[in-house]
């Protein structure tokens, strides 16, 4: 009997998963929501989802539209934080799923080598943390629930572009070229009518390899409002992979937000 877990085990393991918890399995998902944070207009610091008075915030604010966030492989961070205040500031319900509230979550990167792709069935975890948020963010009484984005940071960008299932109004990529050696990170899966804004450095450090040049325009049709944004040098954020610290992609994605806001009118 111990030979058979030991072998069942190496092969979860072999596939990229975990032993002891499936990618989708119902308990380990919602620990990534009940962790994860939630930024409000109007509050200066977020607060975690599982201490969230809906209630209150719906008599207070009344309804609004949300973002869904999916944070890098480093996880939330004061990158993600940053990202998270100004999209408040701006009049959206931010949240931000915790993937590493997860009880066994496999490494899929490491930032100090800037090596990625060490856990490969990583996204399907990613792509069922970003539907449960999806869902669990519609039900909130004080958000707009047709008016619902998901954006996403590295790899949460990947999560972003290639996500199918619960409906979005748009997208927002940043730091993702949308082009990879294994097909299942490869491309857009947003419907013909959804808009994506992508934003990427040219020189990003995170993708020198050959199968991973290019960037999501390729997979894009401007006729429903879809941009590729590429930083290109000499310009300041042509080598970031980081990019909404600056003025520009900040601006972009304000923009994004309001044409967004503006076709659902």
């Amino acid at each position: 009997m111990r030979g058979r877990r030991l072998a069942l085990a190496l092969i979860m393991l072999i596939l990229g998963g975990s032993a002891g918890w499936a990618a989708d399995d119902p308990s380990d998902v919602e620990r990534t929501w009940q962790a994860g944070l939630v930024f409000l207009p109007g509050e200066s610091e977020p607060v975690k989802l599982a201490a969230l008075d809906g209630a209150a915030e719906a008599a207070r604010g009344g309804r609004r539209p949300a973002i869904v966030y999916m944070h890098g492989c480093d996880g939330l961070s004061v990158y993600t934080a940053l990202t998270g205040r100004f999209l408040a500031a701006v009049g959206y319900v931010v949240v931000m799923p915790d993937s590493f509230a997860r009880l066994d979550k496999p490494k899929s990167c490491d930032v100090a080598t800037i090596t990625g792709g060490l856990h490969r069935a990583v996204l399907g975890w990613r792509h069922a943390e970003a539907a449960n948020a999806i869902r669990r963010t519609r039900a909130l009484p004080f958000v707009q629930p047709d008016s619902i984005i998901l954006m996403g940071l590295s790899e949460g960008g990947v999560t972003t572009a290639t996500f199918t299932g619960e409906p979005v109004r748009a997208r927002i990529v940043e730091g993702w070229a949308c082009h990879a050696g294994w097909p299942e990170y490869r491309g857009l899966a947003a419907p013909a009518g959804e808009p994506v804004l992508a934003l990427l450095g040219a020189d990003d450090p995170w993708f020198t390899l050959p199968a991973l040049k290019g960037d999501c325009g390729a997979f894009m049709t401007s006729e429903n409002g879809s941009r590729s944004i590429v930083y290109k040098a000499p310009h300041l954020l042509a080598p970031y992979h980081y990019l909404t610290w600056h003025v520009e992609p900040l601006t972009a994605i304000l923009e994004f937000l309001n044409r967004v806001q503006a076709m659902n009118r």
